[in-house]
């Protein structure tokens, strides 16, 4: 049994769950990488995360996008209070203001980079130190 925190990820381009996956590994995270915000909620419902301590979503996404999954986040009993960041590209304004009425937590601008992450996760988690490691 791990005892290490785990990041959960909904994200349906490749290049970017993989930038998401090392950048969150190299933090010393645990991972769990999902293709779209239905398969992320699937792994919620059946309680397939352990030690989960945030969720990263990207906004749009088929089958659910990051909103439909930050609704059920907020709305479910166990995770409510889970620290939601949605990955956005900066034209979405209209689902940010959307966001924000569902309490998400922070952005990350695409594109993806390592300052934007790490940044991110340390307002989130303002009393974990995190390793200090070059992208």
């Amino acid at each position: 049994m791990s005892t290490k925190e785990t990041i959960l990820i909904a994200e349906d381009s490749v290049p970017n769950r993989k930038i998401l996956m090392h950048l969150l590994e190299k933090l010393g995270y645990n991972v769990e990488a999902c293709e779209d915000g239905l398969q992320a909620r699937e792994k919620l419902e059946n309680k397939e995360v352990e030690n989960l301590v945030a969720v990263i979503s990207d906004i749009m996404m088929p089958n659910e996008d990051g909103l439909q999954l930050l609704k059920y986040v907020r709305g479910s009993e166990e995770y409510k209070d889970l620290p939601f960041i949605l990955v956005t590209a900066v034209s979405e304004k209209e689902y940010i203001l959307q966001a924000k009425s569902l309490n998400v937590n922070g952005y990350i601008l695409k594109p993806v980079t390592f300052q934007r992450v790490i940044g991110k996760l340390k307002e989130i988690f303002p009393n974990k130190t995190f390793p200090n490691v070059a992208a």
